[in-house]
């Protein structure tokens, strides 16, 4: 059978993003693909080559029973980067919400391998079976090769067999993660979850697991939530979360009503307790449909409020659990026989000192959970020091707060009047939230600075989302509006943020003919007084210890440029700042600086149109300036140490730098 070869329409960036996306978001792709197509059966399994205890996986395959692709829409479904049938059609033909509708996620599939098939089998016109396959060659570029026609099937079965390999060897020891049940698991169970629940005659199996949420949830609770807008009608979602039995994978996921996930995103709370939050509703499809998910908090006050109240109730399911859990834990101790209170308190006082001793040993365990599989011995000591630690002061509550906190008297006062106004929970988030940026500023420095930390670090995997966790070092004002999203997005986001939603469908597509380059990050003012002035940062971020050169300095110029002669970005009541920033700057770059406007990496000024180029060292310095009282309040100190970076990074960042990789490349 001969092939016929489409060129799809998408540009080289686009195209190589692709290749470097991530293997996890590839697979879970395919999996939303074939839900999309109406699938009840689906199955992930792994191909794998090497040496016998050393084997690494080499293919892919995502089978499915779905519905299949006609053989007439394949330039629709795959010519057309961005495009695609969802994007007109809201449902599946058998009613389900579509995950999908950019035409992006089949492309996903080159993060993994280089090699792409799908052999597919529909039911055509005639009510026969036909199949035929599709092949994209990451070698070719962006040409696609597929069947020169469909041959009439031996099976009546339909679906769509999706085969990756070629895997590179740069992506060998990732790509062999997808295999390892332990991790991966636990991340579908907590996507999908949603969705299977919703139809629960949809069966995934990945790895050999068949992925039951039903089975493995410990505790849930539901909310509904309303929103009621001004001049508005009432807008309600609900929101579920989930304690998994074992599952660790915590985030809080963006639905449709029907459990499609559109987003998700981190929240420490779910992290420290293990749970999954899910917001649902149709608001939420409506802001996927429309593409305006990603301006979130800052572009739907009906989103905003949603995402706070989820919060609230998140925090007042993990404040009952964690009663829950200290009483689960008092009685583990009384059942071991190593709880060292044999008879019940006999007046208040007993009953106060062994209040403190539960609530300590609670935590003492919570800090040391080895102690649970110490020796009984151990146990029985552990306990009855901490008893007598109670029993030697009857003012032992006075005595932790001065011993172990170090307060004064006056500091004892400041405090109960700090609590009379806010919460203790709240007042510790806050100082770690300023020993956080703290730490990220030294961490900045020894990224930047130091070539043993920089050189390990990749620019749009690890540095980029690294800095879009930490947006304040741009400044408090600024939220996010856009990450890798092209200038056409960018617009679009503006156009809301300026009020004018009813202008988005009227733009002529020769407006934004010329807005496909894609900038790092766009951030917008959060605060926007009686909407009467607007100011949004471009920042084009590079790798970093990167050496900026005059073709990063044409780039930043292009965008610039761009959107100043383009009339549908306002330029009467916003500012547009575009920021350049590397570790340090060439010769050339050097010369042009000089010939610029004068001011700190000033270098271009028109109308309400500008362009920065800076050096990381002067935004560390600003911050490091700005946050020096509080850093001497808190009496913050960090080992001058890169070791210590990248141990932090390990730890508290393990999903954007995994050890064993990073330690591969040191060696």
């Amino acid at each position: 059978m001969g092939f016929k070869s489409i060129n799809v329409e998408m540009t080289q960036e686009l195209f190589d993003r692709s290749i470097k996306g991530s293997p996890n978001d590839a697979v879970k792709e395919l999996i939303w693909n074939a839900c999309d197509a109406d699938a009840t059966e689906i199955e992930v399994s792994f191909g794998y080559s090497g040496f016998s205890g050393a084997e690494n996986v080499s293919d892919i395959f995502v089978v499915d029973n779905g519905c299949g692709i006609p053989f007439d829409s394949v330039t629709e479904y795959f010519g057309k980067y961005g495009r695609s049938i969802k994007t007109y059609s809201f449902k599946s033909p058998n009613g389900r919400v579509y995950h999908g509708k950019h035409g992006q996620g089949r492309y996903k599939s080159l993060a993994i391998g280089s090699f792409v098939n799908w052999k597919t089998s529909y039911v055509a016109d005639d009510g026969k079976v036909y199949s035929y396959e599709i092949r994209i060659d990451a070698g070719s570029r962006m040409d696609l090769s597929y069947s020169e026609a469909p041959e009439l099937s031996d099976s009546a079965q339909v679906g769509t067999v999706v085969h990756i390999h070629g895997i590179p060897d740069d992506r060998i020891n990732i790509v062999s993660k997808l295999a390892e049940n332990e991790g991966m698991i636990p991340e579908m169970l907590a996507t999908f979850a949603p969705y299977l629940l919703a139809y629960r005659e949809i069966s995934i199996n990945y790895g050999g697991i068949r992925i039951r949420p039903e089975t493995q949830i410990e505790k849930q609770a539901e909310k509904e939530i309303v929103f009621d807008g001004e001049g508005n009608l009432p807008i309600e979602i609900s929101t579920k979360i989930i304690r998994w039995k074992q599952s660790t994978f915590s985030k809080m996921y963006i639905c449709g009503s029907s459990g499609v996930v559109y987003d998700e995103q981190e929240y420490t709370l779910l992290q420290r307790n293990a749970l999954s939050l899910y917001l649902l509703g149709d608001h939420f499809e409506k802001m996927h449909r429309e593409n305006t998910l990603y301006a979130g908090r800052l572009g739907d006050p009906a989103y905003r409020f949603f995402d706070e109240e989820a919060r609230k109730f998140a925090r007042e399911f993990t404040q009952e659990q964690e009663l829950n859990d200290a009483a689960e834990e008092i009685q583990r101790i009384k059942d071991e026989g190593v709880y060292p209170f044999i008879d019940d308190p006999v007046d208040e006082i007993a009953k106060a000192e062994q209040s403190v001793f539960d609530v300590l040993a609670v935590e003492v365990t919570r800090a040391v959970p080895q102690l649970r599989t110490s020796h009984t011995q151990t146990k029985k000591l552990t306990y009855r020091l901490i008893k007598e630690a109670v029993n030697t002061n009857p003012a032992s509550i006075k005595t932790i707060l001065m011993e172990v906190f170090s307060l004064t008297q006056k500091q004892q006062d400041d405090l109960a009047e700090l609590l009379s106004h806010t919460h203790l929970p709240e007042i510790i988030d806050m100082a770690k939230t300023i020993s956080n940026r703290l730490t990220f500023i030294y961490l900045l420095d020894q990224m930047i600075y130091c070539d043993s930390v920089g050189k390990l670090i990749k620019e749009r995997t690890q540095f980029h989302r690294l800095l879009l966790r930490e947006l304040w070092i741009f400044g408090e004002k600024y939220a996010l509006g856009t990450s890798d999203q092209s200038l056409k997005s960018i617009l679009s986001a503006h156009i809301k943020c300026l009020g004018r939603n009813e202008l988005i469908p009227e733009m002529p597509p020769e407006a934004s003919n010329d807005l496909t380059c894609i900038p790092d990050i766009c951030l917008f003012e959060q605060i926007c007084p009686s909407y009467e002035h607007f100011e949004h940062l471009v920042i084009e971020l590079k790798r970093p210890v990167h050496t900026l050169t005059l073709k990063n300095l044409d780039q930043i110029r292009h965008y610039a440029l761009t959107v100043a002669e383009n009339p549908l970005f306002d330029k009467t009541r916003t500012k547009w700042h575009f920021i350049l920033i590397g570790q340090k700057f060439n010769k050339s770059v050097v010369a042009a600086l000089k010939n610029a406007v004068v001011g700190d990496g000033n270098f271009y000024n028109a109308e309400n149109v500008s362009i920065s180029v800076l050096m990381w060292s002067s935004i560390i310095q600003d911050n490091k300036l700005k946050y020096e009282f509080l850093r001497e309040k808190l009496n913050h100190q960090l080992v001058d140490d890169p070791s210590f970076a990248m141990d932090y990074l390990f730890e508290k960042h393990t999903m954007l730098f995994p050890v064993s990789n990073m330690l591969k490349k040191t060696e």
